[in-house]
């Protein structure tokens, strides 16, 4: 596949190549990190390789694929699957493997047109469409790739309707102008294409990654644009979709904001994971509003600070490997710190529980009696919640699907 047509003096093709050659990569990928650094599906994954290098290699070869016109070869393939396969044995679910390549896509675009001069940003511009095709196909290999890492993943998401879906929501997100071939995407999945939208996230309580995608087509089927996120359905609808249908299946968990215009599309449905994620983890389904998870919704939005106070409130007990003193103080925070229903919940004698009490304090620093340090403690396992225990509870069930 050619991506840029050959070079020549004066040409849109020529102009491109000569803007792309100019970005420093390094400079490319230290704003991709910043980026990163948001995303807690990035933020919350612990792998044990030199994170700049890798996005740096990604961003070399979607450089190298623009400037030369040539898709990576079978030994860039085998690189990229490496990478990927080790994402895979590290436990990273493949919808969060997914979402930040995804993510990365638009992080890399902004990253060009935030870095470029008014002339080369001109050209950009000019040009877009040359730079999201490849982007696109970029994406579509990775799908493939990871298909092929995640080959002990059982149902992996990959039919057309479904990749289609998820190329056209990220074009929208990005704001791209829309193009023939997205009038193309959107009347073969029966999305109308105009504004305002409403950004959806969605899943089906206990269900396997296969019934979330049968709940995308399902979705697609009745007019939305739907795709999934592995233990997920996200997407957007028309103004006056109609959910009751499906809001008769009581597994579904739907969270959805009010029409939006293009350019507020990407952070509203960025914050529409948190809400069904933690009603999820509550038994709550049917419709679920943001305003009931505002403090999911706070943490997501600076993940480096949910970490650090997970860090400040139970990493002086993981140093200890005082697991029981870890779940104990989880305990006390779901049940309000009221130590007698604590004890009954562990169960335990409340003197043994008070003893533990004792212990914790000491190691962490905390007084489980002062508001404020109750609040650390209710953030921690709020946030800790959000991005691990539904993670957990998907894996549990795609095995056992």
């Amino acid at each position: 596949m050619n991506v840029l047509p050959p070079s020549s003096a004066g040409t849109a093709g020529g102009e491109l190549r000569r803007v792309l050659e100019g970005f420093d990569v390094g400079v490319v990928v230290r704003r991709m990190e910043a980026g990163f650094g948001r995303l807690p599906a990035y933020t919350g994954f612990e792998w044990p390789v030199d994170r700049t290098a890798v996005v740096r290699w990604n961003v070399d070869l979607v450089l190298r694929w623009l400037v030369n016109g040539l898709p990576p070869d079978d030994y860039l393939r085998s690189e990229l699957h490496e990478f990927l396969r080790a994402r895979a044995v590290a436990g990273q679910p493949i919808e969060d493997s997914i979402l930040v390549y995804r993510r990365g896509a638009r992080m890399f675009w902004e990253a060009l047109l935030d870095l470029a001069s008014d002339e080369d940003r001109a050209v950009l511009v000019a040009e877009w469409d040359t730079v999201w095709r490849c982007l696109e196909d970029y994406l579509d290999l990775v799908v493939d790739v990871f298909a092929q890492a995640y080959a002990d993943q059982q149902d992996v998401p990959s039919t057309a309707g479904d990749r289609r879906a998820r190329a056209l929501f990220d074009r929208l997100c990005a704001r791209l102008p829309v193009t023939i071939e997205d009038r193309d995407r959107a009347a073969r999945l029966g999305f109308e294409l105009a504004e305002p939208y409403r950004p959806f996230a969605a899943l089906l309580a206990g269900a396997t990654v296969s019934g979330q995608a049968d709940l995308a087509s399902r979705l697609r089927t009745a007019g939305a644009l739907a795709f999934t996120e592995g233990v997920r359905v996200a997407g957007l609808t028309p103004a006056g979709f109609d959910w009751a249908a499906f809001l008769d299946d009581p597994r579904l968990i739907l969270a959805q904001d009010p029409p939006l215009a293009r350019d507020r599309l990407s952070a509203a449905a960025d914050g529409l994971r948190a809400p069904i994620a933690s009603a999820a983890r509550s038994g709550r389904w049917g419709r679920v509003r943001a305003d009931d998870y505002l403090p999911e919704l706070l943490l997501a939005d600076a993940p480096e600070a949910a970490d650090r106070i997970v860090g400040r409130v139970f990493g002086p007990l993981e140093r200890t490997e005082a697991v029981d003193l870890a779940d104990t103080l989880r305990c006390l925070a779901v049940h309000g710190f009221d130590s007698t229903k604590a004890a009954a919940a562990l169960p335990v004698h409340r003197n043994t529980l008070l003893y533990r009490v004792t212990r914790i304090e000491k190691l962490t620093g905390l007084s489980l009696k002062d508001q404020r340090d109750r609040t650390l403690v209710l953030l921690a396992v709020t946030w800790e919640t959000v991005t691990s225990d539904v993670r957990s509870a998907s894996w549990r069930q795609d095995a056992d699907g």
